[in-house]
């Protein structure tokens, strides 16, 4: 008896949520389907699961003709945000139970992908430096222990907090650090913060060694969030115009991940279709110092963006 299974959506929308995907048990008929709830200890049976899936039978296996699901499920408030399983009944009484749906979500997610190519990527430097921007651990998560363990880590934040060994503005990387110290340079959630994201661009180029890598992870959409410090939102392809031959780099990777689903408030002819238009939580890049540049942007970031960055909480990029 083989599982196979995957979840295409489940996207919350207050009460409820959204559960679209298909599971198939080769070996075994399905019964009953039921997603499992462990904050609120309750099982809601799928009862649209057995809707023609063509493309499943094609893709999996051919008795694999009716393994889909689409429905609104009723969401309780406490499961908001939390993992939760399915749990397939086959005709015979035996059960299945699946593991994670939000890893199951997540598995084959370009941008998820993206972040693991650069750390995969990382081992092929003999030794070396890695500096994270942004690197204070406002949530509880740091990311020092993923890089490969035979390079040295620095973390930079613009506030001192655990996790952060320097102080200081990306801006200002090259004023912070010796030209060519690092062998890869990376930030997760940050891009979207920093007033002149194009300057930082060219200050990791400065403090990248030749072949360096660059990894950098931000927003294509998400909420309005650390007023009044969040200035931008980034496409996979927005990536080429901060990295690229002027800047010396070339592009590795871009990729977009997390689809997402955008809702107006209040409904026009405008936001009629606009939950069915392509939209992501992130996007991301890897890029390679091919050379140095002698570009410069002499703006003082308190000019940019006068004021203290703020210091509370924020959403965490994908993992």
């Amino acid at each position: 008896m083989s599982l196979k299974w995957k979840i295409d959506e489940c996207s919350p929308y207050f009460d409820r949520m959204q559960f679209r995907g298909w599971c198939f048990v080769s070996g075994g008929e399905i019964a009953r389907v039921d997603a499992i709830f462990p904050m609120s200890n309750s099982a809601v049976p799928l009862r649209s699961f057995g809707l023609p899936s063509p493309d499943v039978a094609t893709a999996i296996d051919p008795q694999a003709t009716h393994t889909r699901f689409d429905e609104w499920l009723p969401l309780p408030d406490e499961q908001r945000g939390r993992d939760f399983t399915l749990r397939i009944h086959l005709v015979d009484g035996r059960i299945v139970d699946t593991p994670s749906v939000h890893t199951n979500c997540r598995d084959g997610d370009p941008g998820h992908a993206n972040w693991y190519h650069f750390l995969d990527a990382l081992h092929a430097f003999p030794e070396g430096e890695v500096l994270e921007i942004g690197s204070r651990a406002r949530s509880g998560i740091t990311r020092r222990e993923l890089i490969a363990p035979h390079l040295r880590y620095t973390g930079l934040d613009m506030i001192h907090g655990a996790n952060v060994d320097v102080v200081g503005d990306a801006h200002n990387l090259s004023q912070l650090f010796a030209p060519r110290r690092f062998v890869a340079v990376y930030s997760l959630a940050v891009f979207e913060h920093l007033a002149m994201p194009w300057k930082v661009a060219i200050e990791m180029n400065r403090v990248l060694a030749p072949g360096g890598l660059a990894f950098v992870n931000s927003q294509q959409t998400l909420p309005v969030h650390e007023e009044p410090w969040d200035f931008w939102r980034f496409t996979a392809h927005s990536w080429r115009c901060l990295f690229n031959a002027a800047t010396g780099f070339e592009i590795v990777e871009t990729a977009h991940g997390e689809p997402a689903r955008i809702h107006a408030v209040w409904d026009s002819p405008i936001a009629r279709d606009m939950h069915l238009s392509p939209a992501y939580l992130w996007s991301s890049v890897i890029a390679r110092k091919i050379g140095e540049t002698t570009l410069d942007w002499p703006v003082p970031t308190s000019l940019a963006a006068p004021g203290a960055y703020p210091e509370g909480e924020f959403a965490e990029p994908p993992r």
